[in-house]
């Protein structure tokens, strides 16, 4: 990375709190070129992701849209892209050395080994703070007061009266407004 990198990756590069490996900048660099226009880096943890029987080098990175695991050999690179909108939960195993991060999600397991302590904490609970305010405000729907409900209801029985609508069309409109 050169000194015209993006600077939210420079940002979450300075929160790791160990020596990121030569690897892990070759991942850095795969990094600014994945990234899509307005997407924002808020988190990096260097470690192991467990596949079948296989375990690959790389950086676990949380955006503002997806978690991204970079594996960038010196022949090739590989990404794993999981949007956020499919991750459910993240935990942090510590072991005594290092600790595991795991995410949760119908398509979205991931088991990252090897991760600093303090890093693998920080990181799980950005995401789980992130996971908390998308559940907050997918469940913050509009609620209608009795006032409006009571004033549509009267706007369709006049619109029912006048005969703009049939008796079954009322119905179906007066089930909508009251969830029933």
């Amino acid at each position: 990375m050169d000194k015209e990198s993006r600077l939210d990756i420079l940002s979450a590069v300075n929160q790791v709190s160990t020596k990121l490996p030569k690897a892990a900048w070759r991942a850095l660099a795969v990094l600014e070129e994945d990234l899509a226009s307005g997407e924002s880096v808020l988190r990096i943890v260097d470690g192991y992701l467990n596949g079948a029987g296989f375990q690959q080098h790389g950086l676990l990175v949380l955006t503002d849209r997806r978690l991204l695991f970079i594996h960038s050999g010196v022949l090739q690179s590989q990404q794993v892209s999981v949007p956020l909108d499919t991750v459910t939960g993240a935990s942090v195993t510590k072991g005594l050395t290092s600790s595991t991060i795991k995410t949760t999600g119908p398509q979205s397991n991931m088991v990252i080994n090897r991760v600093n302590k303090s890093d693998a904490e920080a990181f799980a609970s950005e995401l789980r703070s992130i996971l908390a305010n998308r559940a907050r405000s997918a469940t913050a729907a509009p609620v209608r007061s009795a006032n409006n409900v009571a004033g549509e209801l009267e706007r369709l029985a006049a619109l029912r009266d006048r005969g703009v609508l049939n008796e079954a069309e009322f119905s179906a409109q007066k089930s909508r407004l009251l969830g029933t």
